[in-house]
């Protein structure tokens, strides 16, 4: 018998992933898609730990045998569509009763990019998207482009949260605003991740694909800009840097704050690996505005950030070529004729939304989501609970070791450190202060509602 955690038992992994299918716009929000949303959070709580306790990751493989990946790109390009499309209609039409299950649509699309996040680190997986690495390309550049928008407009200068006070008088809109802006800076920090595993493994996907990330989406820039905004490093109300690790805000101190975290060093690779591709390159006309965008990082590599990542010298010594080379007279040496592959999926998913029918999908998902009774709340909230309760992997969850005592300490949900004392609602999320447990009430609030037994 295996000691590992685990979220979903061997036996129900095969039944789960053949169990998945693609939903359209519509059906968001039904007794359906809630039962897949349940079986989607499972399995990716799954998949994360099969890899991170290096034991044989076999959501990933059932999702390659099954030939799954296109359902997972058709569920978040569905939430993408019903976010902007449906959900301010449903907005103007009158407030919420409640944003639970509003809040499990973005929490839908993010599990499914921590799901892709988690099995795109292998590039057999990367493989496997064939034509549909277009598509995950067109849904990487939109949420870096989101994330980078609630950058330029402060998300990460604001000193906190909101106060729990004025929490208490916030509106149900502001509320879904708060948790979808939320949702997208975490969403956009996943597909950083996922767009660097697409170039890493550029060699073993069509040539369209890497011509997609230059031509259309312009990813070096892109990846300048992110590079800039440093979506992975904020300060606190108490002003103490803090990093984004692992979904976490970790308060860092001293030279912590300069340490190189994860999400920092794929993006730096990854713009490495586009600027060295010289197949690319040939496709990619440097004009004014990309020679003072791309070349601007030169000023961010410093001996710091290379003393940790050494290859990126090389890059360093480009860039400051880069912003000293003429640009007059630059052109494109892309072939006169490119045989191209072109992304379906949203296409797809909107065509069929736009067969339906706008108003006629606003007015179901107006019964679905806005005018709730009281029964439907608790009938939904216990569905929702049996996927969010984390009490089968909570021993995998981490754990700290106090001073002089043998037993282990969860990890506080707001500042990771050691912490004994659990939320008294939902009994799943631990921490270490009240003034902890406050700063997080706004992230937690709605996961909260959620775990909480009814």
């Amino acid at each position: 018998m295996s000691s590992y955690p685990c979220a979903v038992f061997p036996d129900e992994i095969d039944l789960y992933i053949a169990s998945l299918r693609s939903y359209e716009v519509e059906d968001i929000g039904s007794m359906g898609w809630i039962d897949q949303h349940n079986v989607l959070v499972k399995l990716c709580q799954q998949a994360y730990i099969e890899a991170s306790t290096k034991q044989e990751e076999v959501v990933k493989d059932r999702l390659l045998l099954e030939d799954k990946l296109t359902v997972l790109i058709r569920e978040a390009f569905s939430v993408v569509l019903w976010r902007e499309e449906v959900l301010p209609r449903l907005l103007a039409l009158k407030n919420p009763d409640t944003t639970i299950l509003l809040y499990s649509v973005f929490y839908h699309e993010a599990n499914v990019a921590s799901l892709l996040e988690t099995i795109l680190y292998h590039a057999p997986t990367v493989e496997a998207l064939g034509s549909e690495a277009t598509d995950l390309v067109d849904y990487c550049a939109g949420a870096i482009g989101r994330l980078i928008g609630l950058l330029a407009n402060g998300y990460n200068d604001r000193e906190d949260d909101p106060p729990p006070t004025e929490l208490l008088n916030e509106s149900t809109k502001d509320e879904v605003v708060r948790m979808q802006c939320g949702m997208e800076f975490r969403i956009g920090m996943k597909c950083l991740v996922i767009a660097s595993y697409l170039i890493n493994e550029l060699d073993r996907l069509s040539f369209s694909v890497g011509t997609r990330l230059v031509r259309v989406h312009d990813f070096p820039c892109l990846l300048a800009e992110v590079l800039h905004s440093k979506p992975w490093l904020r300060r606190n109300r108490s002003g103490v840097f803090e990093k984004y690790r692992q979904d976490t805000w970790t308060q860092v101190h001293g030279e912590n704050v300069l340490t190189v975290c994860e999400s920092e060093a794929q993006t730096w690779f990854a713009l490495h690996k586009l600027l060295f591709n010289e197949q690319l390159m040939r496709c990619y006309e440097i004009n004014s505005y990309r020679q003072r965008t791309i070349g601007k990082c030169v000023g961010l590599l410093n001996e710091h950030v290379l003393d940790q990542l050494p290859p990126l010298a090389v890059l360093k010594q480009h860039l400051c070529t880069l912003q000293i080379a003429s640009t007059d007279g630059a052109t494109s040496s892309a072939p006169t004729f490119l045989l191209e592959e072109l992304p379906e999926v949203r296409d797809s998913l909107a065509k069929r939304m736009n067969h339906t029918g706008l108003d006629k999908i606003v007015e179901r998902h107006r019964k679905l989501f806005v005018d709730l009774d009281p029964h439907q709340v608790t009938e939904m909230a216990s569905k929702l609970n049996a996927a969010y309760n984390l009490d089968r992997i909570e021993e995998h969850l981490p754990e700290v070791k106090p001073e002089g005592n043998a037993g282990a300490i969860k990890v506080c949900g707001s500042c990771g450190s050691s912490a004994i004392k659990k939320c008294s609602k939902c009994l799943n999320v631990y921490y270490c202060s009240r003034e902890c447990q406050v700063r997080d009430w706004p992230e937690h609030k709605e996961l909260c509602h959620q775990l909480r037994v009814n």
